[in-house]
């Protein structure tokens, strides 16, 4: 009875934290456009500028969400850890297999799209920051949410990771897709980079080494260089590919990088009995 709800628990203040994200996001978005109807701009000049400053907008809701779901927490007596002392204590050097496993994740999808080179857009350089480090915190967010929970309420380590990460992330893609139209077609690749931070988060989402790792190597630069950025997409990118790759193939990258992930310790060992 209590695992089930420390589960529905779980789901619901996650659920509550990303409606927060939404309707900040809707309501900065809505002010912004207000006050440029009232000073006569026409419809393109307000669309570029939220396009512009899409993801100053995305992050400033972010950081609100969190804040406020912090708020609650204290609100209900949780005892909860400061976000630098929460950072300290889960953040050490990664698996080498994370590493691997970025860098992999990087090379495959590099050489199976290809890449081009656009030199005007070399001069982007703060785009190129705000993409980079935007990722990072669009997902690293999330990721300081589910610490919380962790600590206060999914204490009861017999919760199922597996259950928890699906409707986590569902709620993330239905955040999504109400947040960022879609126009470059990267929400399966938003999904696909959710959902693989989660895995490699680890049973109970405490390893946050591979997490900032993962984002670091292989999510933001995807994103700020390679033009792989949900808000942007290509349009400051100096180094765009060519072909966004189709499910199938992020499933296969997903599959052949997981394997390795969580196999890679009993080949070696089967190797070397074999060679024994």
């Amino acid at each position: 009875m209590k695992r089930q709800e420390d589960f529905f628990k779980s789901i619901c203040y996650f659920g509550v934290y990303q409606l927060l994200f939404v309707v900040i996001f809707i309501l900065f978005s809505s002010v912004a456009t207000f006050f440029h109807f009232l000073l006569n701009h026409e419809i393109s000049v307000i669309e570029s500028w939220l396009h512009n400053n899409h993801w100053e907008i995305i992050i400033l809701a972010k950081f609100i969400s969190l804040f406020l779901l912090n708020r609650w927490f204290h609100i209900r007596l949780y005892q909860l850890k400061p976000i630098r002392t929460l950072l300290v204590e889960l953040i050490r050097w990664p698996d080498h297999r994370a590493i691997v496993v970025s860098v992999f994740m990087m090379v495959s999808y590099l050489s199976l799209s290809g890449t081009s080179y656009i030199s005007q857009n070399l001069g982007y350089w703060y785009f190129h920051l705000i993409a980079f480090f935007g990722l990072v915190l669009f997902f690293g967010i999330d990721f300081i949410v589910i610490a919380y929970m962790q600590e206060v309420i999914q204490k009861n380590e017999e919760l199922s990771s597996w259950q928890l990460g699906f409707v986590y992330t569902i709620f993330f893609a239905i955040s999504f897709r109400l947040c960022i139209p879609d126009f470059y077609h990267l929400m399966p690749f938003a999904i696909f980079c959710f959902s693989s931070l989660l895995f490699l988060s680890g049973r109970y989402f405490k390893n946050w080494s591979n997490v900032v790792c993962f984002l670091l190597v292989f999510v933001a630069p995807m994103g700020a260089v390679f033009g792989m950025d949900p808000v942007w997409g290509d349009d400051f990118t100096p180094f765009p590919v060519k072909t966004k790759l189709t499910l199938p193939f992020l499933a296969a990258i997903w599959m052949i990088s997981f394997c390795y992930y969580q196999y890679r310790d009993k080949f070696i060992l089967g190797a070397h009995k074999l060679i024994r």
